[in-house]
């Protein structure tokens, strides 16, 4: 090459390496092309810079060590989204992170993260009533798991129309539902709806025996955990031509959180009775697998009052379409006894120190 003689090596590596020049201005300064400057570089054995290390360098793309752990180990991060987010390629995240030695994730840890969902999902709206619903709902009738990190998975199965319609106007908003048939433990037809969701709502993966402080703690939202918890495992009814609500569940200590709140709001009943013990069959046939518990209440007064505090929240069209029911049993017969006091376990309620 001609101008081998007028460059030297040291100084193409002091321009190219040193000075930090590109070899189009190299080129510039030499009046050649930048085909021949790298030509050039390549005869003195000068090394080439990748794609990534010339954005890098010339573009003032810098993610440091501490930013880059933050990202791809805390926040799992892809080294696609990363690079997206410092508009570089994704072969420059990979070379910084086999530079600060970070462990680069395997193909199988990998493709969950930078797999793009094939339906839009939407974070959780962040309001604290429809969380508390969700969170009673979800303890009573849903199945909720991590599925990648971050994919939600939550489902349920029922023969119940109305149940699935529930499911559906829940979480349709927030992300794509498929829906299907499956075989119920007896043989029976069952619907099987699932809902892929981000992880704005981790907190439906958690289920403990145990309502939590801030739900307690304020009035609106118990009554909404307590009506998503009731359209999953209570419900309003007529007994002997009276009304009645019952809520059955496995959750001993949840309904015992709910006596005492309730009690404390002025809605009066007795204490959780076992309903079925841990290994007996209901009437489907079904064994259960823990002792099942339930509360009751029949007191005219007290089923109002569930009634006006729940009925907000409720969104269960056969719950509510028994609500309305025991209502409209209560109203008649406070009209026709002129609504004489309910006096119905009044010795009990003295006894066990409910003050009436």
């Amino acid at each position: 090459m001609r101008l081998i003689d007028e460059i030297s090596a040291g100084k193409l590596r002091e321009l190219y390496w040193h000075r930090r020049m590109s070899s189009p201005d190299i080129a510039k300064i030499y009046h050649f092309t930048p085909e021949y400057a790298r030509a050039l570089l390549r005869k003195c054995g000068i090394k080439i810079r990748t794609k990534s290390e010339a954005k890098r360098l010339f573009y003032n793309i810098n993610i440091s060590e501490k930013e880059l752990e933050r990202l791809y180990l805390e926040k799992k991060v892809s080294s696609p989204e990363i690079a997206r987010k410092f508009k570089c390629s994704p072969g420059l995240i990979r070379n910084r992170l086999r530079e600060y030695k970070i462990p680069v994730r395997s193909i199988q840890e990998a493709l969950p993260l930078s797999n793009t969902p094939k339906y839009p999902r939407y974070n959780f709206s962040g309001n604290l009533e429809e969380k508390a619903y969700l969170i009673g709902f979800r303890q009573g009738d849903l199945h909720v798991y991590q599925a990648r990190p971050r994919t939600i998975v939550i489902s349920m199965s029922s023969t119940k129309h109305n149940q699935i319609k529930l499911f559906e106007s829940l979480f349709s908003k927030y992300g794509h539902i498929w829906r299907g048939p499956k075989k119920g433990p007896h043989g029976e037809k069952e619907i099987m709806v699932c809902c892929y969701l981000n992880n704005t709502f981790n907190f439906l993966v958690e289920k403990k025996d145990l309502i939590k402080y801030w739900i307690l703690a304020n009035k609106k939202y118990f009554a909404a955990f307590l009506a998503g918890y009731s359209d999953a495992e209570g419900s309003f009814c007529l007994c002997g031509g009276n009304g009645v609500f019952n809520l059955r569940s496995q959750d001993k200590n949840i309904l015992h959180q709910i006596r005492a709140k309730l009690i404390k709001l002025g809605i009066l009943l007795r204490p959780a009775q076992l309903a079925r013990k841990e290994g007996t069959r209901d009437i489907t046939g079904t064994i259960s697998n823990k002792d099942i518990w339930g509360l009751w209440i029949y007191r005219k007064d007290a089923l109002l009052k569930l009634a006006e505090l729940i009925n907000p929240y409720s969104k269960h069209a056969d719950k509510r379409r028994g609500m309305e029911i025991v209502k409209n049993n209560v109203l008649k017969r406070n009209e026709v006894h002129n609504n004489q006091e309910d006096r119905k376990y009044y010795k009990l309620y003295l006894a066990e120190g409910i003050k009436i």
